[in-house]
């Protein structure tokens, strides 16, 4: 009569088994291959390849284009001419007053 396997056999191949098959799935991304093959032709290093996704969009630090940069002021309040604004953002109480006026917006464009 043949010997059967444990079970603790049998419940080791299948990690074992499944640790191969997520490696397997690691390597064959979408993808990975052209990557590889990218890598190889241009000789690119790792610090290559983090300046090249660093470039990629601002927004990689948590931090967009224009975060941190002042902008020129589009209106100004014609009864306060230190009063202005960029046109971003909630509108000031002083332009929201003037357009229930019955003003435009574009009547204080500077």
């Amino acid at each position: 009569m043949p010997r059967k396997t444990s079970l603790k056999a049998i419940e080791a191949k299948i990690k074992e088994l499944e640790a191969i098959a997520e490696e397997l799935k690691r390597v064959e991304k979408p993808g990975i291959k052209e990557l590889t093959a990218v890598v190889a032709k241009f000789r690119l290093t790792p610090a290559d390849i983090k300046l090249a996704l660093k470039g990629r969009g601002a927004r990689l630090n948590g931090k967009g284009p224009a975060k941190g940069t002042k902008l020129k002021p589009k209106y100004r309040n014609p009864a306060k001419k230190s009063e202005t604004w960029a046109g971003r953002g909630l509108k000031p109480k002083w332009v929201v007053a003037l357009v229930k006026q019955g003003k435009k917006l574009e009547d204080f464009a500077v």
